[in-house]
């Protein structure tokens, strides 16, 4: 895992002068575009810049995904919501790394997993960890929540108990999403990690998993329905 996280750095730093380079693309299309399309411009390249940043962390993020049965390319699209690709990134609710784990949750996964609970140190530090520990948060998560993966990053976000509130208050997961449209923070929160999960897919920059589990769809056609 050290040597892996030692490679994420290296490649980090040769991406570091291509995000200067892209800063001052702003800076001066800024100055071209005016205050109308400045703004814009600006959130295309910070998109960019944070896209590139997880893609650095690529060969960790496919090699935990893919042995955890997961979609490398769904992975990425949390990544990048959550730190994206900041590998030593601290939320100041004491979420760490790559894919902002609290602590109750990365020791719950290192211990499904028979590891060691994890210091704040390697949290922060250590990339492949991080996104196995993550890896399997999302699965579990995933077999209580699903087959919905905008219900499991609901989940992902919020914690079980808030959603199981939410849910007991509206009347169920249809009912609250129906309501909460455009209004939730966290609903906003799932739907954007999957759209970047597309945009990670369509850039070819994670190769597929061997193991992906069942699309929303032939989940559900499978499955009765969820409160």
């Amino acid at each position: 895992m050290a040597k892996n996280s030692r490679k994420a750095r290296r490649r980090v730093d040769v991406e570091r002068p291509l995000v200067l380079v892209l800063l001052f693309v702003v800076v001066v299309l800024f100055a071209v575009g005016g205050v109308v399309q400045g703004p814009k411009i600006a959130r295309i390249v910070h998109s960019e810049i944070g896209m590139r940043g997880v893609e650095a962390h690529a060969p960790a993020i496919v090699k935990v995904a893919s042995a955890a049965g997961l979609d490398p390319a769904l992975m990425a699209g949390i990544c990048y919501v959550e730190s994206r690709g900041k590998l030593d990134a601290l939320s100041s609710k004491g979420a760490m790394g790559l894919f902002q784990l609290m602590p109750s949750a990365a020791s719950d996964a290192a211990q499904r997993l028979k590891l060691n609970p994890p210091t704040k140190a390697e949290l922060l530090s250590n990339a492949e960890l991080n996104a196995r520990l993550a890896a399997s948060h999302l699965v579990w998560l995933h077999k209580l929540e699903g087959p919905e993966w905008e219900r499991t990053l609901v989940a992902y976000n919020a914690g079980r108990g808030k959603l199981k509130q939410w849910l007991d208050a509206a009347g169920g997961w249809e009912r609250w999403r129906a309501t909460r449209a455009g209004r939730s923070e966290t609903l906003h929160y799932a739907q954007t990690c999957l759209a970047y999960a597309e945009r990670f897919r369509a850039r070819e920059s994670f190769a597929p998993a061997s193991a992906v589990p069942p699309t929303e769809s032939a989940s559900a056609a499978a499955q009765p329905p969820r409160r």
